[in-house]
């Protein structure tokens, strides 16, 4: 994060200090994985993210929710910076994003214990989205407000359900016993991928408006707009590449019959 967020501005990304830290991450993951593969009661049990369903699902939240988060940071910034909204409109579009997130959520935990093939939700709201990503990047300083509130709606809907389907899907690959970690894990590598994408989305901006773009940004948060249009291009077409990989994360999931209730024992049967 300290690489993404100073790469391109405090030093340059080929200077000693961004290469160091990134090399350092590196070195630090490798001991990380290396101590979840020895230790004897790990943070995160090697076995559950073995499985293929279990890494795979892992693997598409973190993608997926980080560009949610991703999504969420920014948008008041792009209203602001591109589109000339005020704080308060920008806001206001931001609840179309929540609302929409919320509603595709809701509609995807009635869906999917109604369907055979569940997984299809969660797929054709990824390639949605997607596809309206791809639409912001193409005319990032060409969109009204309004039109722009009812795209983050939509792309909120299609977004929704990775919550919920993620969420049944790790929990009915695992054990009983292993729900609770087996969530945990998977809820950690939700929050993970919202830092990491965060501040690459970040990265993007600063670097793409260039030098003292810090002080750029402030005076345009102060009225004004256009010169950070190319840099949010970016930005969508990054998120886009993260939802791709989301969606094919997701496609090599295996679709399993999904449990029902756990029915416990009546004592009084007993």
């Amino acid at each position: 994060m300290l690489a993404l967020t100073w790469g391109g501005v405090r030093y340059g990304w080929a200077s000693w200090g961004i290469v160091g830290l990134l090399v350092g991450s590196a070195v630090l993951w490798i001991l990380f994985v290396a101590r979840l593969l020895t230790a004897p009661e790990p943070f995160i049990p090697v076995a559950i993210l073995r499985g293929r369903v279990t890494s795979a699902i892992t693997c598409a939240s973190f993608f997926a929710i980080g560009t949610v988060i991703g999504v969420t940071i920014y948008t008041p910034l792009y209203c602001q910076l591109v589109l000339g909204a005020s704080a308060s409109a920008s806001g206001l579009v931001l609840i179309a994003f929540m609302a929409g997130t919320t509603v595709g959520s809701l509609t995807a935990g009635r869906l999917i214990v109604r369907l055979t093939h569940y997984m299809r939700v969660p797929i054709v709201g990824l390639v949605i989205a997607v596809a309206v990503l791809g639409l912001l990047a193409a005319v990032p300083a060409r969109l009204s407000l309004g039109v722009f509130a009812l795209l983050l709606a939509v792309l909120g809907s299609a977004l929704g359900p990775m919550y919920t389907v993620a969420t049944v899907v790790m929990q009915n690959a695992v054990k009983r016993h292993q729900l609770g970690t087996a969530t945990g894990t998977l809820n950690l590598f939700r929050v993970l991928g919202g830092a990491i994408v965060v501040a690459a989305f970040g990265a993007i901006v600063i670097g793409g408006a260039g030098d003292a773009a810090s002080v750029m940004m402030l005076g345009k948060l102060a009225g004004g707009h256009g010169d950070f249009a190319s840099a949010f291009r970016f930005v969508f077409i990054a998120a886009a590449v993260c939802l791709a990989v989301a969606l094919a994360c997701v496609l090599a999931v295996e679709e399993r019959p999904l449990h029902g209730p756990v029915r416990l024992a009546d004592p009084a049967a007993e």
